[in-house]
């Protein structure tokens, strides 16, 4: 029940989430990115939340422009969705294609499962900085006058295009090898969420740490973080893991885009009450 290990920009909590919720203030936590217990699996640590009083939590720790960012997968999406109710709006969902696909046992009954959901939730918006990719540079031609869907006419015009592309809804990005945890995500998947909601020194709040790949994913990033998790062993792992990744150095904490080394800037303290 009390604090399991702490970095310099993060606190492990082991016990209950419900329990430590109350050590965090009011209004101070800028994401949230969980993936929480999902309910299909007969494994003892795969059992649901009670939903209606973590929404209430996270809508009192969250600041009124955060983000409350889940992985899921239907029926639990939905339950997600519906159990949202005013507290926060479901905004959009974003689709993670994985690699390796799962289901063969029921393959000749319905297609293989090769893809989770992550659902977006706010209830203003919230720090929105776009993972622009390189693609091929091209050149659009002026083609005249073209109608758009709405009946107006707009002027084509030629442009240079350095072949930088916007975020798309479907993200790939390959599971890692060895995992400590039977649901881990990859760490580049959570860095890739953690840079598109928040900034730098922003405080992001997993109250199912698992194996710790959101606090890995924040150490790496430059970002605060408060994890919560029941297991004993895996806040062992998470903790293992984090001091390998300082011990290590951790090239992609030093190489932030948005200006940052987390060793050598200023670092507020964790949002959370004094014990």
């Amino acid at each position: 029940m009390s604090t399991y290990f702490e970095s310099k920009l993060g606190r492990l909590y082991h016990g209950d989430c419900m329990e430590h919720f109350g050590k965090i203030l009011n209004g101070s936590v800028d994401m949230v990115l969980c993936d929480l217990p999902y309910g299909i699996t007969d494994c003892k640590w795969d059992v649901k939340i009670p939903l209606a009083p973590l929404w209430r939590e996270w809508g009192r720790v969250v600041k009124e422009n955060g983000a409350v960012v889940l992985t899921a997968q239907q029926p639990f999406a939905t339950e997600l969705i519906v159990s949202s109710g005013r507290m926060f709006k479901f905004r959009y969902e974003l689709i993670w294609e994985k690699a390796k696909a799962l289901g063969f046992l029921n393959a000749r009954k319905m297609p293989l499962r090769a893809h989770e959901n992550i659902l977006v939730f706010y209830r203003h918006l919230p720090t929105y900085i776009p993972q622009m990719t390189r693609g091929t540079p091209y050149k659009s031609k002026d083609h005249g006058k073209q109608t758009s869907i709405y009946g107006k006419f707009r002027e084509q015009k030629s442009e240079n295009n350095t072949g930088t592309r916007y975020p798309r809804s479907v993200l790939r990005f390959p599971q890692e090898g060895q995992t400590n945890h039977p649901t881990e995500k990859p760490q580049a998947l959570f860095e890739w969420l953690i840079r598109t909601y928040t900034r730098p020194g922003d405080a992001v709040l997993d109250n199912c740490m698992g194996s710790g790949t959101t606090a890995a994913a924040c150490e790496a990033t430059g970002r605060r973080w408060i994890g919560m998790e029941l297991s004993g062993e895996f806040c062992r792992m998470t903790k293992e893991r984090i001091e390998k990744a300082i011990q290590e150095g951790d090239q992609n904490r030093k190489d932030d885009s948005d200006k940052n080394s987390a060793g050598d800037t200023f670092i507020p303290p964790l949002p959370e009450k004094l014990e």
